[in-house]
């Protein structure tokens, strides 16, 4: 999926996962990875079973939110997909502070739920 996503082959997790949590229970891990052989950034989600066996279909959102310009980059989103995993485009900001960003909406629910990873610098 990583590859066909293009996902520079050396990418790899920084920083600590963030969970996405529906009331009590958690729905989706984010990750952020990076490429040192392709300067990227990528956000990274990946839907867990326990979510993705009883909810039917569902929305995803995920990119890089960058600190120093305040905005999500590399955003893809996927509406009513029963999908595990999900990256979005590249980022060029290896330079920059940024977080991995994720959201999840089942069919049904007004909002997303959303969680960031940690800040990296």
């Amino acid at each position: 999926m990583a590859q066909t996503a293009g996902v520079c082959d050396d990418a790899y997790q920084i920083g600590k996962t963030a969970y996405i949590k529906r009331g009590t229970a958690t729905v989706a891990s984010v990750k952020q990875f990076y490429s040192p052989e392709c300067g990227e950034n990528y956000g990274y989600l990946w839907v867990w079973d326990s979510f993705r066996d009883t909810a039917g279909d569902y929305d995803v959102k995920v990119g890089i939110y960058s600190y120093s310009q305040d905005e999500i980059l590399g955003e893809r989103s996927w509406t009513n997909s029963t999908q595990q995993e999900f990256w979005s485009d590249p980022t060029a900001t290896v330079t920059e502070c940024t977080a991995a960003v994720g959201a999840v909406r089942k069919a049904g629910d007004p909002l997303f739920n959303q969680a960031a990873s940690d800040k990296r610098c």
